[in-house]
C-alpha cells in the first residue's frame, strides 16, 4: 500500500496563459508591416487592410500549429525509433495504462546530459524528449520518476511554453519573451510538477535522485528560445549558475514531503 505523501499546500497558480497571447502581437506587427508596405507601393489604405490582415493571420497560424516541429528543432530532437529503448516504451506504456495519460511520441536528444522536455499543443499529440543521458544513466526507479514528470508537465498544459519557443525563435524576440520563459522555467513552477510526480509515482526519492544526477552531469547544449522546456534548465555560461542552485532547491522540496 502506497505511503500517504505530505504534500505542500502552498502553491502558486500554474502559469496558463493561451498561445494567443503569444502569437498575437507578432501577427500584429507582421500587418502593420505589410500595410505600410503596400500604401508605400500605391495601394489605397483601406485596400490595403485585407491583404495586411490576411498576412497577419498566416503567420499566428504557423507560429501556433507548427510551434512543437519548432520546438522540436529546438532542443535538437529526433524521434526514438521504435525498440530501441524498450525498458523506456515500457515505462511509458505502463503509466500512460495506469494513471490515464495519452501516451505521447516519444524523441531523443543525443548528449550525454541528463535532461527531459514535453512539448506540444494537446494531450493526444504531445511529445516526449529525453536525452540519451538520461536513458543510460538513469536506473529504472529513476526513469519511471522522469517519465511520470513530464507526463504531468503535459497533463498541466505545454501548449504555452511550446508555443513561447517558437515564438522565441524569432529575430528580436528574445529579450520580450525572457520574462515569460523565466516565468514558465521558474522555480514554482518547475516545483508544482515536481510535487504532481511524486503524488503520482507515491516515491519521491527516485525523482530527487534523478535530478541530483541531472545537476551532477554535463549540461545539454541547447538554444536560449527552448531552455525553459527543459525538466533541469541548462547552465550554458556563468550567468546561469543558479541553474544548478535551484535544482538542489528542487531536491530538498522533495526529500521534505
Amino acid at each position: 500500500m502506497a505511503a500517504t505523501l505530505n504534500l505542500p499546500t502552498h502553491r502558486r497558480k500554474p502559469l496558463n496563459h493561451s498561445p494567443a497571447a503569444l502569437v498575437a502581437p507578432v501577427a500584429l506587427a507582421v500587418s502593420v508591416i505589410v500595410w505600410a508596405a503596400l500604401a508605400v507601393a500605391g495601394m489605397s489604405l483601406p485596400v490595403a487592410v485585407a491583404p495586411a490582415a490576411a498576412a497577419g493571420l498566416l503567420i499566428a497560424v504557423l507560429l501556433h500549429w507548427r510551434a512543437p516541429r519548432a520546438a522540436l528543432r529546438t532542443l535538437r530532437a529526433g524521434p526514438l525509433a521504435k525498440g530501441d529503448h524498450p525498458r523506456l516504451e515500457n515505462l511509458l506504456e505502463g503509466s500512460c495504462t495506469t494513471h490515464g495519460f495519452s501516451e505521447p511520441s516519444v524523441h531523443v536528444v543525443e548528449s550525454p546530459a541528463i535532461n527531459a522536455a514535453s512539448v506540444g499543443l494537446g494531450r493526444p499529440a504531445a511529445h516526449l524528449v529525453i536525452t540519451r543521458g538520461a536513458l543510460s544513466s538513469l536506473d529504472r526507479l529513476e526513469l519511471e520518476a522522469v517519465v511520470a514528470r513530464q507526463l504531468c508537465a503535459i497533463r498541466r498544459g505545454v501548449a504555452f511554453p511550446t508555443v513561447l519557443a517558437s515564438v522565441s525563435r524569432l529575430p528580436g524576440a528574445g529579450p520580450i519573451t525572457a520574462g515569460l520563459a523565466g516565468r514558465v522555467g521558474g522555480f514554482d513552477a518547475v516545483t508544482d510538477v515536481d510535487v504532481e510526480a511524486a503524488r503520482l509515482t507515491s516515491f519521491p526519492p527516485a525523482l530527487a535522485s534523478a535530478l541530483r544526477k541531472a545537476a551532477d552531469a554535463p549540461s545539454v547544449n541547447t538554444s536560449r528560445a527552448g531552455a525553459h522546456l527543459w525538466m533541469v534548465a541548462p547552465q550554458r555560461d556563468a550567468s546561469d549558475a543558479g541553474a544548478r542552485s535551484s535544482t538542489l532547491r528542487r531536491i530538498d522540496v522533495l526529500r521534505e514531503i
